[in-house]
């Protein structure tokens, strides 16, 4: 069955600390695997800082017809923009949230208190996913993660089965090495302010 499953990572790339003040635009990436093979990509963009994490999010999984399972490396993008994993489900059965570290929730909010009037809001995203999360034992090592929509397949053996040659597994792998790339273009990253 593993095999079958149709997969996706998504996740953002690097962006210029003042992009943070002009709410400049940065890539969001979607890698579709089948199994342990790479299907498709699609590339998006995503604003910094923004409120339109889940919007284009819910784009690039469109343009892939959907996935089984989406892999999310945290639920914020783009600086303090965010991913609801919930606002995914209508798109994917499943929402796994991968911590590749684990995030310091008083410094997130008093982060957002300080610069965003909807910082409760944003908040309650990052807070909902974070207690939903567990420990999971991995053939890498131990991970947090936390699952939205169904848990089948079983979420470790997914994640396992994914872990090609890194901890993280391969979908959101690769689409942080395509994102991270693109966005390290000063030519590519222009021309996202070209198109406004």
């Amino acid at each position: 069955m593993l095999s079958y499953l149709r997969s996706v990572g998504i996740d953002d790339g690097f962006f210029p600390p003042h992009y943070k003040e002009l709410k400049l635009r940065t890539f969001l990436v979607g890698t579709l695997y089948q199994g342990r093979t790479p299907r498709d990509i699609k590339v998006g963009t995503v604003t910094v800082d923004g409120d339109d994490g889940t919007e284009r999010a819910l784009e690039i999984l469109r343009k892939l017809a959907g996935a089984d399972v989406v892999f999310l490396d945290g639920v914020t993008v783009a600086g303090f923009n965010y991913i609801d994993p919930e606002g995914l489900l209508g798109l994917a059965r499943t929402v796994i949230v991968v911590y590749k570290f684990e995030p310091d929730l008083n410094k997130i909010e008093n982060a957002l208190r300080g610069h965003f009037p909807d910082w409760e809001h944003r908040y309650e995203v990052v807070l909902r996913a974070y207690r939903r999360s567990k420990l999971l034992e991995t053939k890498w090592r131990t991970m947090r993660i936390a699952v939205f929509g169904a848990a089948e397949p079983d979420p470790g053996a997914l994640v396992s089965h994914l872990q090609l040659v890194s901890p993280i597994p391969e979908p959101l792998r690769v689409s942080d090495i395509v994102a991270s790339s693109l966005s390290r273009s000063d030519a590519l990253l222009s021309k996202l302010r070209k198109t406004g």
